[in-house]
């Protein structure tokens, strides 16, 4: 079958929802992940919950290009989350028609985390949604293993990310063994060389990935390590990039870069 391949929203977050949709589906993408709860204090906040104006204009603009939502983010579960901070987020991602909600460990209890991820599991289900947990390099759960070992224990997903997973050491074997709970893998690259420390990983977590083919990760290990039926969605925020290209430039940028990867996995078949 043919590989989706879709938008994270973390690549363009300046971009609401409505027009994010709209950008992706003239690039070329088959599906976006939006963001409902915002992460730091210093990015946009897009109300989707339900009943309001902007997640009108978003399933009209999933409507109108034929786009659907695949992931929603982004909650990272401490030892005091409880359900009053995932329903909300819930209840956007169902509106939205999205498989998943992606999450984060910030519980160094990992039985009570997994527990806490359970509760979470048991919620979505209302919604038709499944928590999905990312391993992160500087939280908790930092490797492919832990991740798909709570998942299962907890009935939740994994999200797999290359930048993570090269800062962490995964290898292609780890991410095949998690096919099972595998919900889909981010794409983005970087330079071999870890930042330094926790600062300098979460600012090129969060702004500084480099264009799939443009570092120097060998990305198609990864991708070859999985079956087309795992979507892919390109998740690469870079400031610098989006000030000098535009969003629309930047989402096209990504989405010609992608499938240029791609075309060599075909041309090695």
């Amino acid at each position: 079958m043919s590989r989706q391949i879709g938008l994270a929203p973390l690549s363009s977050l300046s971009t609401p929802p409505d027009q994010l949709v709209r950008l992706a589906a003239a690039t070329g993408f088959s599906f976006v992940g939006l963001r409902v709860i915002a992460v730091t204090p210093n990015e946009p906040v897009y109300d989707l919950s339900p009943g309001s104006p902007l997640l009108a204009a978003t399933q009209q603009a999933l409507k109108e290009t034929g786009l659907y939502v695949l992931d929603t983010e982004f909650l990272q579960v401490n030892a005091d989350t409880t359900r009053e901070a995932w329903l909300p987020a819930l209840e956007a991602a169902g509106a939205l028609g999205a498989k998943t909600f992606t999450i984060a460990a910030g519980d160094d209890n990992i039985a009570r985390l997994t527990d806490t991820i359970g509760a979470m599991v048991d919620d979505a289900r209302d919604f038709g949604v499944t928590p999905a947990l990312e391993p992160i390099s500087y939280r908790s759960v930092h490797s492919i293993p832990q991740a798909a070992a709570i998942a299962r224990d907890s009935g939740a997903k994994v999200v797999a990310d290359t930048l993570h997973m090269a800062r962490f050491g995964a290898t292609p074997e780890e991410l095949t063994d998690a096919t099972d709970v595998l919900g889909v893998l981010q794409l983005c690259d970087s330079p071999l060389q870890r930042p330094a420390d926790l600062d300098g990983l979460v600012t090129e977590s969060r702004s500084l990935r480099l264009a799939p083919g443009e570092g120097e990760q060998n990305l198609l290990t990864f991708v070859n390590a999985l079956d087309s039926s795992v979507p892919l969605s390109v998740e690469t925020p870079n400031d610098g990039e989006v000030s000098s290209r535009g969003d629309a430039g930047w989402i096209n940028h990504l989405y010609n870069t992608t499938q240029a990867l791609l075309e060599k996995i075909e041309e090695a078949v």
